[in-house]
């Protein structure tokens, strides 16, 4: 029969509590609808607003953690009748992003990090740049489904970035429509 000394005991609860903690510590995520007919996961401390954005058919943030979430769709349908044809998610991502790159001197953009997610083409890049009002993140993750675009854009203050990060990643691949 084995025996258990003190020294044993507590480091047996420590990683008993340890463990409860860190499975504690995950985000809550709940599924929101958005736009003609898609779905994404969104953490629990977001809330919704509409004033992030006029065209984003999905808002989320959280004024506390300065976590911000919007959601832009595009109809292929509709791309293609204005003369825009994109090849993939990395063609749509490289695209939008064009727009960020113009002050390349102040803003650095990862390149461009390609993968599948729900069925998905995904293409995602992170922008850091630094303003009169401080150091940011940006996480610019492009979702091509069947029938559309999604530009899903997710910031934060730069401090904030290494807790909120995997949040962000979670909520931009979730899309389902």
């Amino acid at each position: 029969m084995q025996t258990f000394t003190p020294a044993k005991l507590l480091t047996f609860f420590l990683l008993l509590l340890g463990s409860y903690s860190a499975a504690h510590a995950q985000t809550q995520f709940a599924e929101r609808k958005g736009g003609h007919s898609y779905s994404m996961e969104i953490p629990s401390y977001m809330v919704k607003t509409y004033e992030l954005n006029d065209v984003a058919s999905l808002q989320y943030f959280n004024k506390n953690k300065e976590a911000y979430t919007i959601v832009i769709e595009d109809s292929k349908e509709e791309l293609e009748l204005k003369g825009m044809r994109f090849e993939n998610a990395a063609d749509f991502l490289d695209s939008f992003a064009a727009d960020y790159k113009k002050e390349e001197k102040r803003r650095k953009l990862s390149k461009a990090k390609v993968f599948e997610s729900n069925g998905n083409h995904v293409a995602q890049s992170e922008l850091k740049w630094t303003d009169e009002d401080g150091d940011f993140f940006m996480l610019i993750t492009a979702v091509e489904t069947k029938t559309h675009f999604y530009k899903v854009i997710c910031w934060t203050l730069a401090a904030n970035a290494p807790q909120l990060k995997e949040d962000f990643r979670h909520l931009s691949a979730s899309i389902k429509d």
